[in-house]
């Protein structure tokens, strides 16, 4: 498992894991609104939603080849 860290609105840091993001909005200001599962309100991060999409699609762990499971 893998964490992102972002900045929120009020400069704290924040660790997200990419598997619990539903969706992104991005909002005035720079800023990005993750959604996550389970949780009512999303959070506002301190970052365009572009950089947040490529950060969090490059943490995103890539599953193992089927073949190579097989000839192991």
């Amino acid at each position: 498992m893998k964490f992102i860290e972002f900045t929120d609105r009020t400069g704290a840091p924040v660790l997200i894991n990419a598997a619990g993001v539903l969706y992104l909005r991005g909002t005035e200001g720079e800023r990005t609104e993750i959604t996550f599962a389970g949780r009512s309100e999303p959070l506002v991060v301190a970052a365009p939603l572009e950089e947040v999409a490529r950060t969090l699609e490059d943490a995103t762990p890539e599953p193992p080849d089927p073949t190579l499971a097989l000839v192991s």
